[in-house]
């Protein structure tokens, strides 16, 4: 269970922000090792390969100790023969991460050995440049995570279609009011329902097939009005992945 964030903001008096906002609420089981660039990460998040020693997640799965990613899975909690176990070597959070706005919140991770890539573990490939994702987009994003609020985690990789949201009508009096900067966007259905929730952090979201975003947060899990958050992938944030991984 995450534990949530309590932040006093304007006319909200009390907004809880979860920490990767989401489990796949009104998702469906995709088929196995269908998203071969899908990553867990033993911090409960999840995160896309983007070469073959890192992975690219959110700041707030960060842990100390020993931490590790499984590469090729499908069913967490099932030994596959495709899975691939790799020890976390560093944890590499952006320099501006807020941890309580959520602002910034991205983070590498390299692996202590570089994955094996075949049909089971690929790369997702990162955009060239910041891509403009209007309202009513059509994306897709998939994770581990509970699959509703006070639920369990799913048994297997679930995913669930869902639509930009605008920032002036998610950042509206009745939402999150004001609190989302430029590098955030929000994507899920304003009246409740599909979203992401606790678990799914980090995860990539997929734009007409383009990684557009990290699921970031959310209050509660597909509630109306607060759709999840997601770190936008922007030209500043591209140039930092870029440059740390040698991409």
């Amino acid at each position: 269970m995450k534990l949530l964030t309590v932040i006093t903001i304007c006319a909200l008096p009390l907004l809880l922000l979860s920490p990767g906002g989401m489990c796949i609420i009104e998702g469906t089981e995709v088929d196995p090792h269908s998203r071969p660039y899908m990553v867990y990460l033993s911090a409960n998040c999840g995160g896309a390969l983007i070469k073959e020693n890192w992975v690219l997640t959110a700041a707030h799965c960060y842990r100390n100790g020993f931490v590790y990613a499984v590469l090729g899975t499908h069913a967490i909690n099932k030994n596959e023969n495709e899975q691939q176990i790799i020890e976390i070597e560093e944890q590499m959070v952006h320099r501006d991460y807020n941890s309580v706005s959520y602002a910034n919140n991205l983070m590498l991770v390299k692996l202590s050995e570089k994955a094996t890539i075949n049909q089971y573990v690929q790369m997702l490939p990162l955009p060239t440049s910041e891509v403009d994702s209007p309202a009513d987009t059509s994306c897709r994003i998939a994770g581990w995570g509970k699959t509703e609020y006070n639920g369990n985690p799913a048994e297997a990789l679930q995913e669930v279609n869902v639509k930009v949201i605008s920032n002036e009508e998610c950042n509206g009096t009745d939402s999150y009011n004001g609190i989302l900067t430029p590098s955030m966007m929000c994507a899920g259905e304003q009246n409740g329902g599909k979203d992401v929730c606790q678990g799914d952090g980090g995860g990539p979201l997929i734009c007409n097939e383009i990684y557009t975003g990290i699921a970031s947060f959310g209050v509660e899990c597909g509630k109306k009005n607060f759709p999840g958050v997601y770190t936008r992938l922007t030209d500043d944030y591209l140039d930092w992945i870029k440059g740390v991984t040698q991409y």
